[in-house]
């Protein structure tokens, strides 16, 4: 005899077992029927036709200012401070200003 038998509980009911429903085929999007229709020849608009110089120019950018810290902080190092703090001042005037201009300039493009 079971415990739960003795105690006075209900005997565990079966679960129901649950068949699967097969999801139906989605739709394809607009863009896939186009390209159906005309071929693989739909660009994405500017920015298809752009991405990888964007790409390129982002990474020289955070590769330019990278070479600026250390150049800053071997100057610091070397008790040059007045002179890091000029090389951050004007990379910051010149080089942040053009980069923040760019940045608009190109989602005017887009």
């Amino acid at each position: 005899m079971k415990y739960r038998d003795m105690l006075g509980f209900p005997k565990k009911k079966e679960k129901k077992k649950v068949t699967p429903v097969i999801p139906e085929q989605p739709e394809p999007s607009v863009t896939e029927l186009l390209k159906e229709e005309f071929g693989d020849t739909i660009n994405e608009g500017p920015a298809y036709e752009y991405v990888k110089e964007l790409k390129n120019i982002s990474k020289l950018y955070d590769a330019y200012w990278n070479a600026v810290k250390d150049l800053g902080y071997t100057l610091t190092k070397k008790g040059l401070n007045k002179e890091a703090r000029e090389l951050f001042s004007t990379y910051q005037k010149k080089v942040t200003k053009f980069h923040h201009w760019f940045e608009k300039w190109v989602g005017k493009l887009m």
